[in-house]
C-alpha cells in the first residue's frame, strides 16, 4: 500500500477495514510505514505516524460500522485532514512520542468518544 494523497490514504483503509477489519487494517499500515502527514505540513515530507493511524483506522471503522459508503466515508468530516486536531493539539502531534506509539486524544473531553487501537477479537 502506497498512497499519495489523503483520499488515496482513506481508500486504502476504507477498502482494508471491508476486507480484514480495523485490527490488520491498522496491521498493514503499521507493516508499509505508510507517510501520513500532520495536519498543516507538507505531504513531501510526512513519514510514517502511529497515532494518525489508530485515527485514521478509528473513524473509518466508525463510519463503515454506521453503515456509510465508501464515497461517503472519503466526504465525511471525520475522516478531513484537519479532524484529529479535534483530538490532538499541534504540539503533540508533531511530537516524536506520537509518531511513534498511541498517544491518548489530548483535548477531547472525557464523555466524548476518541480514538482507540482496534483490538483482535479472539474466540475462547
Amino acid at each position: 500500500m502506497a498512497p499519495h494523497t489523503h483520499l488515496d490514504l482513506l481508500r486504502s483503509i476504507t477498502g482494508l477495514v471491508r476486507t480484514v477489519g480495523p485490527a490488520a487494517a491498522l496491521e498493514a499500515l503499521r507493516r508499509d510505514q505508510v507517510p501520513m502527514p500532520v495536519p498543516g505540513e507538507l505531504a513531501a515530507a510526512a513519514s510514517y505516524h502511529e497515532t494518525l493511524a489508530v485515527f485514521h483506522v478509528w473513524a473509518v471503522e466508525r463510519l463503515v460500522a454506521g453503515g456509510l459508503s465508501d464515497v461517503a466515508v472519503l466526504w465525511h468530516p471525520l475522516t478531513d485532514p484537519r479532524s484529529p486536531l479535534s483530538w490532538w493539539d499541534l504540539d503533540t502531534l508533531r511530537s516524536d512520542a506520537a509518531r511513534e506509539h498511541f498517544v491518548a486524544s489530548t483535548t477531547a473531553a472525557a464523555w466524548e468518544p476518541a480514538p482507540v487501537e482496534p483490538q483482535v477479537l479472539v474466540a475462547a
